[in-house]
């Protein structure tokens, strides 16, 4: 998977939520895998602050990497 934000960002929280879902992590450990703040995270997913391509990038890698595992 190659980065694009021109082609692939997606600005709806859902669509973040969706990729947690899928890598079957919570917030606290994919803001920790991802290097960000677990507040910080949860404001993004709420719809509060919108999220960075980079964000979104990290949790499609992660629910690549962690296909619905359970962890």
């Amino acid at each position: 998977m190659k980065p694009n934000a021109l082609i692939h960002y997606n600005a709806d929280p859902a669509y973040l939520r969706s990729l947690l879902e899928k890598a079957g992590i919570g917030t606290r450990k994919a803001a920790e895998l991802i290097g960000i703040n677990n507040r910080e995270l949860r404001h993004m997913l709420k719809g509060n602050k919108p999220h960075p391509y980079g964000v979104q990038f990290c949790l499609e890698c992660l629910a690549e990497d962690f296909p619905e595992k359970g962890h």
